[in-house]
């Protein structure tokens, strides 16, 4: 008997009528598959012919741990057994951030790979730990386990000295439980999956994209995700199989100016 499948929510969005191909969609730490619904409408108001499946990654949103454990393979593995579940093919996986690594992950070898890849302001490189999505897991774990509100939360990251959208934004991930807000992530696991995002090293991916595949990675002008060092690595490598796209935004491209993302989209994903 097969093993059981992982159970990953997600949420579909579509124009009027059937879609003829798929684009799957990965979140970056912290989020959720909502997070891309801006985008989601307006690329298949601009291609009808796609349907977007908005996916929440294991640990995040309405979805469970996976079953192949907390490491950016063990959950491209989680979205692989979960496109085969749904009866998903994709002809191509989008990922921000930590989804971005996740999603190129799911084109290294042992996975049928999708027609293209999309990394947005991810890198493939293996670095320490560092940057916001970090320091920010250092300070909500400071922080107490219970808030009388929201707002009591959302100063407390303020404080911290991050930007009050940031803190609104994370704190999305309070519930109310027995009279208080807690947080209904697992700051254990995301330390485990930030490790591994850290750790992990698929320059083997990018640097000999599996046959049949395009890897397209999307530059924010104004984010340091992408170290200057991996851009030119990427931009020296670029071809047939491997695209670097230049747009101006920051980190949060996809929340700050969903037009460019759509574009971009628009143009290049398969018509065929």
């Amino acid at each position: 008997m097969d093993a059981p499948r992982a159970s990953l929510a997600a949420t579909r969005v579509s124009a009027d009528g059937p879609a003829a191909r798929a684009l799957v969609m990965l979140h970056g730490i912290y989020g959720r598959g909502r997070n891309w619904q801006g985008v989601a409408r307006g690329l298949t108001a601009a291609r009808p012919d796609y349907e977007c499946w908005l996916v929440d990654l294991p640990h995040h949103g309405e979805s469970g741990p996976g079953r192949h454990g907390d490491r950016v393979g063990g959950l491209a593995a989680d979205v692989v057994d979960w496109m085969a579940a749904q009866a998903v093919s994709p002809a191509a996986v989008l990922g921000h951030s930590f989804g971005g690594k996740v999603a190129l992950a799911m084109a290294a070898p042992g996975h049928p790979p999708p027609r293209q890849v999309w990394v947005i302001d991810s890198t493939p490189e293996a670095r320490p730990p560092s940057g916001s999505a970090w320091d920010l897991l250092q300070l909500v774990r400071r922080l107490p386990g219970r808030f009388a509100s929201r707002d009591e939360a959302i100063d407390g990251i303020v404080a911290g000295g991050f930007s009050p959208e940031v803190a609104r934004w994370m704190a999305t991930n309070l519930v109310r439980r027995g009279g208080a807000m807690v947080w209904r992530l697992d700051f254990d696991a995301m330390q485990r999956l930030l490790e591994d995002f850290f750790a992990t090293d698929l320059w083997p991916v990018v640097e000999s994209p599996p046959a049949g595949c395009q890897l397209h990675f999307l530059k924010a002008g104004r984010s340091s995700a992408m170290s200057a060092a991996a851009v030119d690595r990427i931009a020296a490598r670029a071809g047939d199989r491997l695209f670097l796209h230049h747009r101006d935004g920051g980190h949060w491209i996809h929340a700050e100016s969903p037009a460019v993302v759509v574009a971009l989209l628009a143009e290049h994903l398969p018509r065929d």
